[in-house]
């Protein structure tokens, strides 16, 4: 057993799920046993497994009804192994994410200040009264859809840069150019796709929901923008009108200059596939505009933060862990994941540059190994995520 399994296991002694406890399920048990067949394997085969337990576990709806959450992973991993080849380089996602929502919860339990900062962030009763009161449960949740689910929207990026390619390669006939044609890619209906009415106490509940919320001033967002610029000037001390502005902007900007944030598309669906569960089951509106908001946030703040908010006009310091912590976490365990990532570009080695791990976790530190395949790859690994502080 390496360290990363024994902290994993540590992390379920402790974790307490709602369901398990109160509905006779075991949800809990069923997690831990997929992720250990997949330490023990690392094939995509067992990676469906901790997908699939983790999205039946958290499922807002009928049980027997397909399960989009389940499917969109599978989608994205087909995706990947047939179009991959087309492009000079690109890597797997579908195992990677898997690795990254496993270091996650390793961090989570083996240092005690980002466990102190996201539990004084999120289960703040003033604030959010309805979050997950079972042991740890809330950051599990929190955690889990967003680390499962932050590079669901690649396949989008990878079609653009496809299709660039080969208008590349027209246009250099009958000899090379200089110039740079394009091609834009816009949804034509993006409004609708943003558009989420704000959600309201279905009228069974009011009673309830006023009695938790008794001087609810809660003012929430029609679309998907609006939220996620909520969620960012809140978070980092911003003006909401500055950032609104500024991601509008940013979606211009990815058609003008043809490219595809995988990262904002990934934090629009989540956002579009809660609403319509929460919205159809009459669940109270506060679960989507508190947990589900804060992961999608996070989702499009793992390329957005670096990309935008430490530029100008903006200019962010590396993100602090207290200011967003499933953020900072999803930056800090995406950037490090590198082993056992298969690569399905051109140019790309179909075996891992890096073979294995180990890892080593406390409250003072953080150490990964990394296990090259040959000795000069460790090169290719010089630079360390700058993103974050440190914890």
């Amino acid at each position: 057993m390496n360290n990363m399994e024994e902290y994993i296991l540590s992390f379920f002694d402790t974790l307490e799920m709602y369901e398990d406890i109160h509905n006779g399920k075991n949800h809990k048990e069923a997690i831990r046993d997929s992720i250990r067949e997949f330490l023990n394997t690392k094939t995509t085969g067992s990676a469906y497994k901790v997908y699939e337990t983790f999205f039946v576990a958290y499922w807002i709806g009928i049980q027997n009804e397909k399960n989009p959450f389940l499917e969109l992973p599978q989608i994205m991993n087909r995706f990947e192994e047939k179009a991959g080849c087309l492009l000079e380089k690109q890597r797997d996602h579908y195992v990677h994410t898997i690795f990254v929502f496993l270091l996650g919860l390793a961090i989570y339990e083996r240092n005690d200040n980002f466990k102190k900062n996201f539990n004084e962030y999120a289960l703040n009763k003033k604030n959010y009264p309805d979050f997950y009161i079972t042991k740890n449960e809330e950051f599990f949740y929190r955690w889990g859809i967003a680390s499962l689910f932050h590079d669901i929207a690649y396949p989008l990026e990878i079609t653009l840069k496809q299709a660039n390619k080969y208008l590349d390669f027209i246009w250099n006939y009958p000899e090379k150019i200089t110039r740079k044609s394009k091609i834009k890619m816009e949804l034509s209906d993006f409004k609708d796709f943003i558009t989420l009415p704000v959600l309201k106490t279905d009228a069974r509940f009011e009673e309830e929901f006023f009695k938790k919320y008794p001087e609810s001033k809660y003012e929430f967002h029609d679309d998907a923008i609006s939220i996620l610029s909520q969620s960012i000037s809140s978070n980092f001390s911003l003006n909401i009108n500055e950032i609104e502005t500024n991601l509008s902007d940013f979606v211009e900007d990815m058609k003008e200059k043809s490219f595809i944030d995988h990262g904002f598309y990934g934090a629009v669906i989540m956002l579009r596939w809660y609403y319509h569960l929460v919205k159809t089951t009459n669940w109270n509106p506060l679960y989507f505009y508190f947990p589900v908001a804060d992961s999608a946030s996070a989702i499009f703040l793992h390329n957005y933060y670096k990309h935008v908010l430490m530029k100008k006009p903006f200019n962010l310091e590396c993100m602090k862990v207290k200011s967003h912590p499933i953020a900072y976490l999803l930056i800090l365990c995406d950037g490090l994941q590198e082993w056992n990532r298969k690569g399905f570009g051109e140019n790309d080695s179909i075996n891992p540059t890096i073979t294995d791990f180990d890892v080593i976790i406390n409250n003072s530190k953080m150490v990964i190994y990394y296990r090259f395949a040959k000795k000069g790859d460790r090169n290719v690994y010089k630079n360390l995520p700058t993103t974050v502080s440190t914890i």
